[in-house]
């Protein structure tokens, strides 16, 4: 190849408006299956016959399967055929996978299997379904690094994922809360959970669909040919010892994923079904009251992510984790305050939507929810980052070993986050039941809603910032490592030789 062709170079490849706005939807179609699977312990209990506090052992132990899927999948990631794309295949399989899991949870397998019968059953469905959220999210991840690499697209990427993984939910929740779980008198039966997973599964169908849309034009086996030029300007090998040396030796991946994790187990535990229950139905005793403070929350707080991205993409998103970390922290002490000084009886006067207290937690959800939507559009931002640092490390350009490395601690803290959660209830009486709405109102139920809902975040927020203190790749480093890809790219297609970095 001659110095006078034209090269389209990794540094060059910007997304439309159109397409920010529709691939990220894939985002959406996640959300949807994940809340299915967050009533995973009341249809155990309900549809299974299941002690409560087992089945978040339960969903732990299987997800020590994610060792092996995770890493398969992502070694096939990279040798799947790219004739009709990567990310398009793996969003329709992956869903297929999940929707067909959830449908055999909630509707057709429940109430017709128990003991240990309803034991195997509840596993064997739970594994398809965590295959298909491997496959499913491969497909959300790598979609960051394909689509744009531009540091000022990035974090709008990241804020427009923000929105259908918070805005989505939202909604959704609305539904439910004012449209199904009245039909069933506010309790979380099998019944109402089999209609509201039946909604779940036809809006993330929506929302794969419309995400395909979105990624057509990047999502082609030229860009993938292109990507897998390395800098040895053969086409890389990618095997077992190239995910781990990608985990074991470049330190800002590990960083990146304790500050995913961290935040993942921190918030994954607060926004368990059953602690929710306990906050929204026990003590509160209005679902309806703090639907309505999630529905202000969420409606500034995207305006918060909005000025977030905004941020990011200038400051770059070392500093923003950083900022919006300590931000979080102020904001959930100051919810454990609240919640001290109203005690456990008085946190009931939360639920008079009319009251200056409503107001007062209306605010405070409003600064969590915010905080935890700049930290997500930041997340997002650094997922890119660290997939273009890899390749200036390595010369490799792994977007789907990183989501598959990645992917493994996310699953794992969430799988983590249903035991935690379980078990701690049990501790406070449940054993064999679940919270519903009307249930009395304990000391011991206060103290551990509490630590769980605010407390546990603020060590999550630590973590952020102790992962921080030593990651490299901030708005300085990552101009000079866009720069060293691009010369390294334009050097392979002009036949030249390149320098290693």
């Amino acid at each position: 190849m001659g110095n006078n062709v034209t090269v389209k170079t990794e540094s060059s490849r910007k997304a439309t408006w159109l397409e920010m706005i529709t691939a990220p939807a894939i985002n959406g179609n996640n959300i949807c299956m994940y809340m299915c699977m967050v009533y995973a312990s009341y249809i155990g209990s309900e549809g299974y016959g299941i002690a409560t506090a087992l089945v978040g052992v339960i969903i732990t132990f299987t997800r020590v399967l994610d060792a092996v899927t995770d890493t398969a999948i992502a070694y096939i990631f990279e040798k799947f055929p790219a004739k009709f794309g990567k990310c398009r295949p793996f969003t329709l399989i992956g869903w297929l996978i999940e929707a067909a899991a959830v449908y055999m949870m909630y509707s057709a397998a429940a109430g017709h299997f128990k003991g240990v019968a309803g034991l195997v059953i509840f596993v064997a469905i739970y594994v398809v379904y965590i295959i298909g959220y491997t496959v499913n999210n491969m497909a959300g991840y790598v979609q960051y690094a394909v689509l744009t690499n531009d540091p000022k697209q990035r974090p709008m990427l990241g804020f427009i994922s923000t929105i259908y993984n918070y805005g989505l939910p939202i909604i959704m929740n609305n539904i439910v809360t004012f449209n199904i779980l009245p039909k069933y008198d506010n309790q979380y039966n099998m019944p109402m959970l089999k209609e509201m997973t039946t909604l779940y599964i036809g809006i993330s169908l929506v929302c794969a669909l419309v995400s395909l849309v979105g990624i057509w034009r990047h999502d082609t086996e030229e860009v993938w040919k292109e990507a897998s030029v390395t800098v040895s300007q053969k086409n890389q090998k990618v095997g077992l010892k190239e995910m781990w040396e990608v985990l074991s030796k470049n330190k800002d991946v590990q960083r990146y994923i304790v500050t995913c994790a961290s935040d993942k187990f921190a918030q994954t535990t607060a926004t368990q079904s059953v602690i929710l229950t306990l906050l929204g139905g026990v003590l509160i005793k209005s679902y309806a009251a703090t639907q309505v403070a999630n529905n202000y929350a969420s409606a500034v707080g995207l305006i918060f992510a909005f000025v977030g991205g905004v941020i990011i993409g200038k400051i770059g998103a070392k500093k923003g984790t950083v900022w919006f970390s300590w931000f979080s922290i102020i904001i959930s002490a100051i919810q454990i305050a609240v919640c001290v000084i109203l005690g456990p009886t008085g946190m009931e006067k939360i639920g008079d939507t009319g009251s200056v207290v409503f107001m007062l937690w209306v605010v405070c959800t409003v600064g969590m929810t915010a905080g935890r939507m700049l930290l997500s559009v930041a997340a997002g931002t650094m997922r890119g980052d660290v997939t273009d640092g890899e390749e200036y490390r390595s010369g490799n350009f792994l977007p789907s070993v990183i989501a598959g490395v990645y992917s493994l601690f996310d699953k794992g803290m969430s799988s983590i986050c249903a035991t935690v959660a379980t078990v701690a209830i049990s501790l406070v009486g449940y054993v064999n039941t679940v919270p519903q709405m009307g249930d009395k109102i304990t000391t011991p139920i206060f103290v551990l809603t509490v630590v769980l809902s605010f407390g546990l975040p603020i060590i999550g927020f630590v973590c952020n910032l102790l992962a921080m203190k030593n990651y490299t790749l901030d708005k300085e480093q990552m101009e000079i490592v866009q720069e060293a890809n691009k010369k390294k790219r334009e050097a392979i297609a002009a036949d030249q030789p390149v320098e290693q970095a």
